[in-house]
C-alpha cells in the first residue's frame, strides 16, 4: 500500500473518491481512496499494489475521513456501502462520515435542469464545458482492466489509475463549485434589496409548497385563499448551496385545483382570474389560456418561479416594505 501526493489549488470543502476493482462490495475490492481537504493545497490517493493491501488502505486512509463530511459523486449508492461492507469486514466497525451526494442533488434538482442522464460524464459536460478536452476517460471497467494489468507487470497501467484519480478529485471540485453558483443563481428572486432563494419544492395534496431562505431581516405572514406566505427565524437546516449567512427562511404554500392533462397525468393550476397579478406561461408546456399550470409529472419551475416574484413583489408592496 502507498500514498501519493499532488499539490492542487485548495478547496473550500472536503472532497472523496473510490476506485474499485468492480460493481460488488462483496466480491471486488477497493484499489484507491483519494481525499481532498478544506482548504489544504494538498490531494492524497492511497492505492495498494495487490488485493491482499486492502486491510491496509482502509486502515490508513479512514482516520482521515473518520467523523467529517465529503463531497462526492454518486457517494451514498457506491463509495460509502463499499467502505462500510468493506471496514465492517476487516474491523467489525462501522464508518462514521457524512456524505453530499452531487448525483443526488442533481436529481433532486432535474425538474430545473431537465437531465438526460446523471452520469458522471454527463453531468462534467453540463457543467465544466471544458471537461471534455483535459480528462482522460477510464471508467468502470477499464479500471478493472488497469489493475489486473498492473498485477500481471504493467507498471505504467497504475500510473494511468493514479493520474485519473489526481483528474477525477479535481473534477469534482470545479464540478461540486459550477453546480453549486449555477443552481444558485436559477433559484434567486430579487425584490428590491431583498433576496430569496426557492430552495425546497413539495406537492401535499392539492397544495404546492416553496421553501427557502432569504436576506429579508422581519417576520412576516399574509394569507388569503390562493396562498399563505410566511417569513420567519430560519431553522439549522444545512444548505446545499451555502446560505447560512441569511437569517431568515421563507414558506410559500400555493392551494391549487386540478384536472386530467392527458390519459395518464394530473396537473395541478390556478386560474389566472383569480389572481390579483397579470402573469404568463413562462414553460415549454401547452395549456390554456386561462390556466396557469404548476405541476405536471414533476414541477414546472419556469411558472412556479414567476409566481412566486410576483407573490413576493405584491405582499412586499403592500405592507410598505419595498418602496416603488
Amino acid at each position: 500500500m502507498k500514498i501519493l501526493e499532488r499539490e492542487i489549488s485548495p478547496p473550500k470543502r472536503n472532497y472523496l473518491k473510490i476506485e474499485t476493482s468492480g460493481l460488488s462490495k462483496e466480491l471486488d475490492s477497493i484499489i484507491s481512496i483519494t481525499i481532498f481537504e478544506k482548504n489544504s493545497k494538498i490531494a492524497k490517493i492511497f492505492y495498494v499494489e495487490n488485493f491482499k493491501d486492502e486491510e491496509k488502505l482502509l486502515k490508513e486512509a479512514v482516520p482521515f475521513i473518520e467523523g467529517k463530511n465529503f463531497v462526492t459523486y454518486s457517494g451514498k449508492s457506491f463509495d460509502l456501502p463499499f467502505l462500510k461492507t468493506k471496514y465492517d469486514f476487516y474491523f467489525s466497525k462501522k464508518v462514521n462520515l457524512e456524505l453530499i451526494d452531487l448525483q443526488e442533488i442533481s436529481k433532486k434538482y432535474n425538474f430545473i435542469y431537465k437531465l438526460p442522464s446523471h452520469s458522471n460524464k454527463n453531468l462534467l459536460k453540463e457543467f465544466i464545458k471544458e471537461s471534455d478536452n483535459n480528462k482522460k476517460e477510464y471508467q468502470g471497467i477499464k479500471i478493472k482492466s488497469l489493475f489486473k494489468n498492473y498485477i500481471e507487470g504493467d507498471k505504467n497501467a497504475m500510473r494511468k489509475i493514479i493520474e485519473y484519480s489526481f483528474n477525477s478529485i479535481d473534477n469534482l471540485v470545479k464540478l461540486d463549485e459550477s453546480f453549486r453558483e449555477d443552481l444558485k443563481n436559477k433559484i434567486r428572486i430579487d425584490i428590491s434589496d431583498s433576496v430569496f432563494f426557492m430552495e425546497n419544492f413539495k406537492i401535499l395534496g392539492n397544495i404546492i409548497e416553496i421553501s427557502g431562505k432569504t436576506s429579508y431581516n422581519k417576520d412576516y405572514f399574509a394569507t388569503n385563499s390562493i396562498y399563505t406566505l410566511e417569513i420567519l427565524n430560519q431553522t439549522n437546516e444545512e444548505s446545499f448551496i451555502n446560505l447560512e449567512k441569511y437569517t431568515k427562511t421563507f414558506t410559500l404554500k400555493i392551494n391549487t385545483d386540478d384536472g386530467l392533462y392527458d390519459e395518464n397525468n394530473k396537473c395541478f393550476y390556478l386560474l389566472k382570474k383569480e389572481l390579483p397579478f397579470e402573469i404568463n406561461n413562462k414553460s415549454e408546456i401547452k395549456s390554456p389560456s386561462k390556466i396557469l399550470i404548476l405541476y405536471y409529472r414533476d414541477h414546472i419551475f419556469e411558472n412556479q418561479k414567476e409566481l412566486c416574484k410576483k407573490i413576493l413583489e405584491l405582499e412586499l408592496s403592500r405592507q410598505n416594505i419595498i418602496k416603488r
